[in-house]
């Protein structure tokens, strides 16, 4: 990971920790989150052609999120709160949405752009 973008994570993580915190005991909370993504943003945001396997294993550790109660709309809510921190357009992580393929996984993550409305 270029060194620019794990300064760039780590200052997101900071920001938006607690952001998606819900009463849901089983809901992942943003710091959780961008953990597991922060790898992926070479793929995500910087145009790699193939995500790194620490990125795909990043999405397979949401996978215990994904089918809880809010957990979309929380990995949702989250990574579009970590767009606007970064002052990056939100259509910028649409590829999150096309992760678990590229991965090889069956996971469903959230389509996230600008029109995403997360709470759908």
């Amino acid at each position: 990971m270029h060194p620019i973008t794990k300064i760039i994570a780590v200052v997101i993580i900071s920001m938006v920790s607690g952001a998606a915190m819900g009463a849901d005991p089983q809901s992942p909370y943003c710091d959780i989150i961008l953990d597991h993504l922060t790898p992926c943003l070479p793929y995500i945001l910087q145009g790699e052609v193939n995500p790194a396997k620490v990125c795909c294993d990043g999405v397979l550790g949401l996978t215990q999120y994904t089918n809880a109660k809010g957990g979309q709309q929380d990995i949702c809510d989250c990574v579009k709160a970590a767009a606007i921190l970064m002052g990056a357009p939100v259509d910028n992580f649409s590829k999150i949405s096309s992760l678990p393929k590229t991965c090889g996984l069956s996971v469903t993550l959230p389509p996230i752009d600008s029109g995403t409305d997360c709470s759908q």
